[in-house]
């Protein structure tokens, strides 16, 4: 099944996320979440996919990368033919396997301290949760129709 317009749309805003998130964890994890909204539209109907939300996602990066490779939840979504053409598909592929090579590197490590980054004034940035938020907020703009 080919992606919707609207998850296309949205993973078009997520990506240009990684500008602001240039840590390790942060772009994986926004690689990671783009494949999951796919596999989303791949693998479940309608009402299944819209109740998947932003922290099973998480759960299921923190998983894999527990694991050191994808959950078969997302061994499965991976299973999808994205796009009509071949690059498409091909690009798909290539951030799988980037996926695969993170999950079985030292990211465990990188995610000790995800959750905050000491700013050269002495103060603390709360990446995570800054992240979360940010997602969390394309993807109200993306369910309601409302463009950026």
């Amino acid at each position: 099944m080919d992606i919707t317009p609207q998850t296309k749309k949205l993973i078009v805003a997520i990506q240009a996320l990684k500008p602001q998130y240039t840590d390790l964890a942060s772009t994986v994890f926004i690689d990671f979440y783009c494949q999951c909204k796919q596999g989303c539209d791949y693998l479940f109907p309608g009402g299944i996919k819209e109740s998947v939300r932003l922290i099973d996602i998480l759960n299921w990066f923190l998983e894999c990368v527990d694991k050191g490779e994808p959950i078969p939840l997302i061994q499965l979504m991976w299973q999808d033919i994205v796009g009509p053409t071949l690059s498409e598909y091909q690009e798909d592929e290539q951030i799988e396997k980037r996926l695969l090579r993170a999950f079985q590197s030292d990211l465990h490590h990188v995610l000790a301290t995800w959750d905050k980054a000491t700013l050269p004034s002495g103060g603390v940035r709360l990446i995570l949760r800054d992240l979360l938020n940010d997602i969390h907020k394309l993807e109200q703009v993306h369910a309601s129709g409302v463009s950026t």
